[in-house]
């Protein structure tokens, strides 16, 4: 099969240096938005962030483009560019047409995955349990999406990884506020991922589809029988 052709010109450097720093700049970005050091509805302008990463207009604006199209944030014509915000119930919505896909991802897993794949599964969850026992949320957030990351990774399926970048863009932000909220401890976060990892190596697919399918949607009970003052506001304020 033959492969695509690189969009980027290799034979032009301040092409090859522009898109660098574009994609620097991109995870820069995704990490604040991520932590919540940018908050939803806030406007990012193209020049205020250019003279502070001390960047030119160009990378600046392929980073945005790039944000806007995994949904992280919303351009409008003549307003400028700002920082999305998900609903609750948009995200319980997300969340319910995610679990389906993760159902379909760990039947995938157990049927083509390499025998190496648990191990490497295995390997992102102690690194999971270590971030929890430490109280890291950020880090404990990064392995969980790696984690599922590589199960749909490892299916070899043609489609499932290219669809991932587009539910973890619109889960991310929501998973910040809903480990924190919901969940008294960050270790009990973690430890839900082992019942997963088991049925992954037995090959177990129906066992596999289902407990997928219930981890995903256990946060939504959680919110169900959340108190209403906590659902309602997520800084805990």
């Amino acid at each position: 099969m033959e492969t695509e052709e690189p969009m980027v010109d290799t034979t032009r450097p301040d092409i090859l240096r522009r898109t660098r720093l574009s994609d620097e700049l991109y995870l820069l970005l995704k990490g604040e938005i991520a932590r919540g050091e940018l908050t939803p509805g806030q406007r990012l302008v193209e020049a205020e962030l250019a003279r502070r990463h001390r960047l030119s207009q160009a990378p600046v604006r392929e980073a945005l483009r790039r944000l806007a199209h995994e949904g992280l944030v919303i351009q409008l014509p003549r307003r400028g560019t700002f920082v999305a915000s998900i609903s609750q119930e948009e995200a319980r919505r997300s969340y319910a047409l995610r679990a389906v896909l993760e159902e379909a991802a760990a039947r995938e897993f157990c049927r083509y995955a390499s025998p190496e794949a648990p191990d490497q599964l295995a390997e992102i969850l102690d690194r999971m349990e270590a971030a929890a026992a430490d109280d890291d949320l950020q880090r404990v957030i990064d392995l969980d999406i790696q984690f599922h990351q590589t199960v749909w990774e490892a299916t070899g399926h043609p489609l499932l990884p290219r669809i991932w970048p587009m539910v973890e863009a619109s889960l991310r932000g929501f998973t910040t506020i809903s480990n924190r909220l919901y969940w008294g401890d960050l270790v009990d976060v973690a430890r839900t991922h082992r019942p997963l990892l088991a049925s992954l190596r037995d090959r177990a697919e129906d066992e596999a589809a289902s407990r997928f399918h219930d981890h995903v949607m256990h946060v939504w009970r959680r919110v169900d029988e959340a108190p209403p003052a906590a659902a309602a506001d997520p800084s805990g304020d």
